[in-house]
């Protein structure tokens, strides 16, 4: 692993142990949303709200964080990654620790939006450290192995939140990721070099900034790739959101029981991530991708097939998650690969603009699972089958446009 005294000068390679710091720093997002999932009913019953209205809490995070990824990534590429992360992970500590203390929905709603924006320099400058180091189809090993660490997270994490619910209720659960944000924050000093010379930073000026998203969003292979990959993304966040809901209720599992199927589900998660690089010697990239979206969309549909005319078993319901977390897997490593491979020099800007559209795509996901209310999984099927459709075009428009191009 990179020793300490050596932190503070570029690097120009991913090691195995820079990387396993940056799978740690990339959970911040998932574990920001991950680890109070089992609180929700709780957090409901304490305030008298619904879940839609639980789940607003999740849509705060994520409109935070898209807008951090967009500022973060940016603000990388012309001051560097190593000082732009302690920054923003700094901040991210301080506002877990005052999420835990919220008198009220209103206070946490706010301050889950400035975790979000915080917390974002984790994710976002991860794969910018990654993108910095590496190219092709190291690449999308890298993220394979990065995605597959990000799935093993909540695997641990939502049972701890489970077990802090049930010992402290919903404030421990968000005590739980304070403590694990410190960590992030001490890891990165630590352990993350800088990655970005400051022969290749841009100039610190908006306009520089701002004109590297602008010619990403005008970037038609670039934008159909992040497109893609969010809106794969807010098929896995609905069927996240709406998990606790689900098993809890309509199941009639405990906290605990919950947290074993989510586990279940972030293993296959994790062995869809993992396994992408090898996929992709076989298939490419673009056919890699798009496969998964292909089994994102049937698996979505036969989850709501049974939602509609009969209703969930625990058997049926973890087959649905098994085979839909492989995919979901594969999608957000080729998908990030895909996309900010055609950013080039601006990596932190095409990392921000992916982090922003995967987090405003999610952001209108959350809440969509929970619309009919607490006794039907019909609305949770139907999102992720939407938001798999979705990807899946975005994905073929892009391999039809990229070869025109070429």
């Amino acid at each position: 692993m990179t020793r300490a005294a050596d932190v503070g000068a570029p690097s120009s390679r991913l090691t195995p142990g820079l990387l396993a710091a940056l799978g740690y720093l990339s959970m911040a997002g998932s574990l920001s949303t991950d680890l109070y999932l089992p609180a929700f009913p709780d957090m409901a019953a304490d305030l008298g709200i619904s879940a839609s209205a639980v789940q607003l809490t999740l849509t705060a995070f994520l409109i935070g964080a898209g807008l951090g990824q967009l500022t973060i990534g940016s603000i990388s590429d012309a001051l560097g990654r190593r000082r732009t992360l302690i920054v923003g992970l700094t901040l991210f500590v301080i506002c877990c620790y005052l999420a835990s203390m919220s008198p009220s929905l209103e206070f946490l709603a706010l301050v889950r939006v400035l975790q979000g924006f915080a917390g974002a320099s984790g994710t976002v400058l991860s794969r910018a450290i990654i993108a910095d180091l590496t190219e092709r189809e190291e690449a999308v090993k890298a993220f394979s192995i990065l995605f597959a660490m990000i799935a093993l997270g909540p695997a641990l994490a939502n049972p701890l939140g489970a077990w802090l619910t049930q010992v402290g209720g919903w404030r421990w659960a968000l005590m739980g990721l304070a403590v694990l944000s410190t960590g992030m924050l001490v890891a990165a000093v630590l352990f993350v070099p800088e990655s970005l010379p400051p022969e290749d930073r841009h100039p610190f000026r908006v306009s520089v900034l701002a004109g590297n998203i602008g010619r990403l969003a005008r970037h038609r292979t670039y934008m159909l790739y992040a497109v893609a990959f969010a809106a794969g993304y807010a098929s896995l966040l609905t069927y996240l959101s709406s998990s606790s809901f689900i098993v809890q209720d309509l199941l009639g599992l405990t906290p605990v029981g919950y947290s074993l199927t989510f586990a279940f589900g972030a293993v296959f998660i994790m062995i869809g991530s993992w396994g992408t690089g090898r996929i992709a010697h076989v298939f490419g990239a673009h056919g890699t991708l798009q496969l998964a979206q292909l089994v994102i969309v049937l698996s979505a549909l036969a989850g709501l097939l049974v939602a509609s005319f009969s209703q969930f078993t625990l058997i049926s319901y973890l087959a649905v998650v098994a085979v839909f977390g492989i995919a979901s897997g594969s999608i957000m490593a080729t998908g990030s690969a895909l996309a900010i491979g055609q950013a080039q020099r601006a990596a932190g800007a095409g990392s921000a603009l992916l982090g922003c559209l995967q987090y405003l795509f999610g952001a209108v996901a959350s809440p969509l699972g929970g619309i009919l209310g607490r006794d039907t999984a019909v609305p949770a099927m139907a999102s992720m089958a939407f938001f798999g459709v979705v990807a899946l075009l975005s994905a073929a428009a892009a391999v039809r446009v990229r070869s025109r191009v070429s």
